[in-house]
C-alpha cells in the first residue's frame, strides 16, 4: 500500500472521480437547472476531496479531517436506519430498519427481494465498523482500504439498479475514491495506530548487570 506505483495509481482514480462528479455537477447546474441549494451537499464533496487531491498528503492533518468525514458519513447513515435521528417522515432518510432495507431493495434491483435484509444486516455491519475504526484510527489504511471497497460496491450497485443521480448527489464514487487514496498515504495522525508505533519504538531499559 505504500510504494509509489500504488499511490500514483490511487491518485489518477481520485482525479478521475473528481472529474466526472464536477462534470456531472455542471450538467445538473446548467442543462437540468438545478438549484444551488439542490447541489451543495455534492458541491462541498468536490471541494473537500479536490483538497485531499491537490495537498497530496503534505498537510498532515487533513487526512484526519477525511478520517473524520467518512466516519460521520458511515455513523449518521447507520444511527438514521436505527431511528436515532428520528422517525421515517420527520426530514431522514429512513427512520428505521425497515424502511432502509425497502431501500436497499431498491438499489439491489438486479437481485431477489429475499436478498434485501441480509445485505441490509451486513452493510449496517460494515459501516459500523468503519465509522468507529477509521475516527479512532485503527488498522487505518485497512480500514480506509475496506471502506472504498464497500462504497465501490454501493456506488455500483445503484448505478446498476438505475439509480445513477443519486449516486452523483452523494458522490459515492468520489468517496470511494478518496478513501481508496487515503490508504496510500499517511490517515494516521491523531490514531490509535500511531499510539501503537510510539508504543513499540520506545527503547526497552536493560537493567543494569548485578556486581
Amino acid at each position: 500500500m505504500n510504494t509509489p506505483g500504488y499511490r500514483r495509481l490511487t491518485s489518477l482514480a481520485l482525479w478521475i472521480a473528481l472529474l466526472v462528479e464536477a462534470a456531472w455537477l455542471s450538467m445538473e447546474r446548467f442543462a437540468h437547472h438545478s438549484g444551488r441549494d439542490q447541489l451543495a451537499q455534492p458541491v462541498i464533496f468536490l471541494a473537500l476531496f479536490a483538497a485531499l487531491a491537490i495537498l497530496r498528503g503534505r498537510v498532515f492533518w487533513f487526512p484526519l479531517l477525511i478520517r473524520i468525514f467518512l466516519a460521520y458519513e458511515f455513523g449518521s447513515a447507520v444511527a438514521d436506519r436505527l431511528g436515532w435521528l428520528g422517525p421515517p417522515g420527520s426530514g431522514v432518510a429512513w427512520g428505521d430498519f425497515a424502511h432502509f432495507v425497502a431501500y436497499t431493495h431498491r438499489v439491489n434491483a438486479f437481485l431477489p427481494a429475499s436478498f434485501a435484509t441480509p445485505l441490509a444486516v451486513l452493510a449496517t455491519i460494515f459501516e459500523s465498523t468503519f465509522a468507529i475504526t477509521l475516527l479512532l484510527g485503527i488498522r487505518t489504511r485497512l480500514a480506509c482500504l475496506g471502506a472504498a471497497v464497500l462504497l465501490c460496491l454501493f456506488a455500483s450497485a445503484m448505478t446498476a439498479s438505475g439509480l445513477a443521480r443519486g449516486q452523483f448527489y452523494y458522490a459515492v464514487f468520489l468517496l470511494a475514491a478518496g478513501a481508496w487514496y487515503m490508504s496510500a498515504i499517511d490517515p494516521t495522525w491523531l490514531s490509535v495506530d500511531r499510539l501503537r508505533a510510539r508504543r513499540r519504538s520506545r527503547p526497552v531499559a536493560v537493567p543494569a548487570a548485578s556486581k
